[in-house]
């Protein structure tokens, strides 16, 4: 052996730059390896993160005084400030989120700094994401810099969801960074217009899809209901509602989305004949418009085989409803046209019982976190026990969300949960009107 691993050593001294498939004994595997790979440590915290199941969000920040900062106290003061504005960063991001939420943040590309976050579509909504960022921003604004002549620091951040699959890794990041950036810096760069641009050309032309998940009876058994959820145009960016939803947002479009979404929801109820009920997802933002019910009574008109009784619109739980003039009237006007109140994610975000006090509704629907692995965990069954007192004090019915596990049936049966939906019982599917 001595003599043939001289000679395997000597060849590849010569030929280090090819690879050789050969048996070694596994002690010298370690110091030759037969494939030899340099890795970049951001890509492979962000394949880790996607590898599990859940998205990544890419936040830019940008810092719009800068350039006049530089001007200022020259570039060479200004290096040196970067780095304790990127400290400063560092910190408040650490305080903000938490360390499982954070892959990283770095200065991959030349314009801005980034920071790439794990997110779970299930538990997180857009709003959620932008009053942590207002939270970083008002910190950094709030602080004045000794390095800057002790000046404030304006900052403004814009997101998106990395889109994988067409290209490689390194690319959908820098593309999402540069959209992300542009959103960032809103009217100032063309990205921003293009994204702006096809969130109208998706609104104009209706280019959604509604797929619908069954709501089931807990007692009984059987569909009680539909939930509509909705996607973007196959194979596009915008695909993934969180995407969907987020670049409509930052581009004041979200109310026109949600309209959309509500006239399609209409049709498929006409279209498939469904006697079942419907729920429908409204952002507190849809639902502060003035013209909201203006523009539900012209969908009920355009639509009069529509009946609002059995439509119930959910409003999500993470999404705070203070400082919203005209929630609570469109919320007693929805209900005066016959529509259902249902809070969607309680237990989640935002303290459960100041919305469900203010909005006193039909429907509680009681958020996966609560709900997963419940039949391993007294303190998730307590909080179920909880939330169904509450529902009997405010003559909601009850409507568990998440479930993937007949066990986590069982305790919701022993409970007497009126209604449930998770992939235990269907997926979201695709369905077909019926001619």
């Amino acid at each position: 052996m001595g003599r043939s691993w001289n000679r395997i050593k000597r060849y590849y001294k010569k030929n280090g730059s090819h690879l050789v498939k050969i048996l070694l004994p596994s002690k010298y595997l370690r110091y030759y390896p037969p494939i030899y790979v340099l890795r970049n440590p951001i890509e492979q915290r962000v394949t880790h993160t996607l590898k599990k199941g859940y998205q990544v969000a890419v936040i830019s920040f940008y810092f719009p005084d800068l350039e006049n900062i530089i001007s200022k106290i020259g570039r060479r003061k200004y290096i040196a400030c970067r780095e304790v504005i990127k400290a400063q960063l560092r910190k408040v991001i650490g305080q903000t989120f938490t360390e499982e939420e954070i892959v990283c943040l770095h200065e991959q590309y030349s314009d801005g700094i980034s920071l790439l976050l794990r997110v779970d579509a299930r538990f997180h909504s857009t709003t959620e994401l932008e009053d942590k960022l207002t939270s970083v921003k008002t910190v950094i604004e709030g602080r004045k810099y000794k390095q800057l002549d002790n000046q404030h620091l304006c900052v403004q951040s814009g997101y998106v969801f990395l889109e994988s699959g067409k290209y490689t890794l390194s690319e959908c990041m820098l593309k999402a960074h540069v959209q992300a950036m542009a959103m960032a810096e809103k009217q100032d760069k063309l990205q921003y217009q293009q994204l702006k641009f096809q969130i109208n050309q998706i609104i104009a032309f209706k280019d959604i899809t509604l797929l619908a998940q069954p709501i089931m009876d807990v007692s009984k058994g059987g569909i009680k209901a539909w939930e509509l959820l909705t996607r973007g145009p196959k194979g596009s960016l915008m695909e993934n509602p969180l995407q969907l939803f987020s670049i409509a947002k930052q581009t004041n479009q979200l109310f026109m989305l949600e309209l959309l979404i509500l006239e399609k929801a209409f049709q498929l109820i006409y279209q498939c004949k469904m006697k079942e009920a419907i729920f429908i997802n409204f952002t507190p933002t849809t639902l502060n418009e003035v013209e909201l019910i203006e523009k539900m009574l012209v969908l009920l008109k355009k639509y009069p085989e529509i009946i609002p009784q059995n439509i119930a619109i959910e409003v999500t739980e993470q999404d705070s409803i203070d400082g919203l003039k005209n929630f609570e009237r469109n919320i007693i006007a929805l209900r005066e046209l016959g529509f259902q109140i249902a809070v969607d994610d309680t237990g989640a975000g935002y303290a459960s019982f100041h919305t469900i006090n203010r909005i006193m509704p039909d429907i509680i629907k009681i958020d996966r976190s609560v709900i997963q692995d419940i039949d391993k965990n007294t303190v998730k069954e307590k909080m179920l026990q909880g939330l169904l007192l509450i529902a009997n004090e405010t003559g909601s019915l009850v409507v568990a969300e998440g479930i993937e596990r007949p066990e986590e049936v069982q305790i919701l049966s022993k409970h007497k949960v009126d209604m449930a939906q998770g992939y235990f019982y269907a997926r979201p599917k695709l369905l077909q009107p019926i001619t």
